[in-house]
């Protein structure tokens, strides 16, 4: 078989696709991955055939981070062109053979590609997105709605797709040759294949989803067991009770050095050794004591089991990493699903109630002392975790997708 994954997004969304994209090589198959351009590097070394699409958007992302309104203004201007340029480098992706393609919502061409290959397309989600449900929310709906308005908070997945829209349909009649029968991202998922990458244990299927839109568990990479830490990291974990880390992966703030402050004076309230990593710069420390290590990153399935308290921003790729190393979780989240996912973490009992608002040093140092008491919930749910195999699960579900198209 040789299945065709397109992801675009960040780092998290990327290395989940890896996972099935080695999960799918070691079944046997073939698998090519299109990702940004920039995730080269991350992909390198696994045996994986890789696809670079453009990555202009990440380089934009950067240059306005922190600018203010207008600067976001003037380069929303640029986001067009852009994304024609990431669909054309989708588009050439037709070129190749496929038996099946699995994209992230995110590429916007996926199932288009798969539509001119004459090919099945599953959508990989590795949040609910196009699913409509009375039992909750759209993850991505930025207020909690009375219950008798969850089912209508879904629509604004399509909402947001919808500036876009030309866009598409203009890339899709041009590039592909495919004039007729445009049909919204948002309707092909909802009534087409689907897989629902994460845990049941982290959010089950509601009462009124079908059977083929049941969470199938994590994509997660084999263990990083055989990953060697920097001398300093290593050195730094050996020389005392296990730290806190904090890390707010790809989130941003308007002060990064204000949250910082507060970050680092909140572990010093509660007693605590911390690991601070930077990412893509929420946090700029300066000056830190001896009992503060600070890097860039660290691939969480080596770093979070050897940890006390995960401190985070409900990433659900961060927050699955925490779930499977069995450790009690702090969230404060940014944006997005991650309040959605802080609330599922607290519901659970694996972290106390979210951070909203506002981090100041006396919240952080309580929430941190709150969620250690936590420790052995996390462990047990972190047992039913270890026993799924989401990149198994979708794997056959791929297969399964293909030999009936044969």
């Amino acid at each position: 078989m040789r299945p065709l994954l397109i992801s675009v997004g960040s780092r998290g969304d990327v290395q989940q696709f890896l996972a099935l994209a080695r999960g799918l090589l070691t079944a046997g198959h073939r698998p090519v991955l299109a990702a940004p351009r920039l995730f080269e590097p991350l992909v390198a070394g696994h045996g994986v055939e890789f696809a670079p699409l453009n990555d202009e958007m990440f380089a934009l992302q950067d240059s306005v981070k922190g600018q203010g309104v207008r600067a976001a203004i003037t380069a929303a201007r640029s986001v067009r062109p852009m994304l024609r340029r990431l669909l054309d480098d989708q588009a050439a992706l037709a070129a190749r053979s496929a038996d099946v393609i699995v994209y992230h919502p995110k590429s916007l061409g996926g199932p288009y590609i798969a539509e001119k290959l004459g090919v099945p397309a599953l959508a990989g989600l590795l949040i609910p997105l196009y699913m409509p449900t009375s039992a909750f929310p759209s993850p991505i709906f930025p207020v909690r709605p009375p219950a008798p308005l969850n089912r209508a908070s879904w629509r604004v997945a399509a909402a947001i797709e919808a500036p876009y829209r030309s866009t598409i349909r203009t890339w899709r009649a041009e590039a592909l040759g495919l004039r007729d029968g445009f049909v919204p991202m948002a309707e092909l998922v909802k009534t087409g294949n689907v897989l629902h990458a994460w845990s049941p244990q982290l959010l089950p299927a509601p009462a009124d989803w079908p059977a083929s839109a049941r969470p199938i568990g994590f994509w997660t990479m084999p263990a990083d067991d055989d990953w060697t830490p920097p001398e300093q990291l290593a050195r730094f974990l050996e020389q005392g009770e296990p730290p806190v880390y904090v890390g707010f992966g790809s989130s941003t703030t308007g002060d990064p050095e204000l949250l910082t402050a507060a970050v680092l004076e909140g572990v010093r309230l509660a007693g605590r050794r911390a690991v601070l990593a930077t990412g893509w710069g929420a946090l700029r420390p300066g000056a830190v004591t001896d009992d503060v290590l600070v890097i860039k990153e660290a691939p969480h399935g080596w770093l979070l089991p050897r940890v006390a308290v995960a401190v985070h921003h409900g990433g659900v790729g961060t927050a699955a990493a925490a779930l499977r190393a069995g450790v009690p979780q702090v969230v404060r989240p940014f944006v997005g699903d991650q309040p959605f996912w802080a609330a599922r973490l607290h519901h659970l009992g694996v972290a106390p109630a979210p951070l909203r608002g506002r981090l100041t040093a006396a919240r952080l140092a309580a929430a941190v002392e709150n969620a250690a008491a936590l420790a052995p919930a996390a462990r047990t749910l972190a047992e039913h975790v270890a026993a799924e195999d989401g990149v198994a699960a979708a794997v056959a579900r791929i297969a399964d997708c293909a030999r009936y198209r044969a």
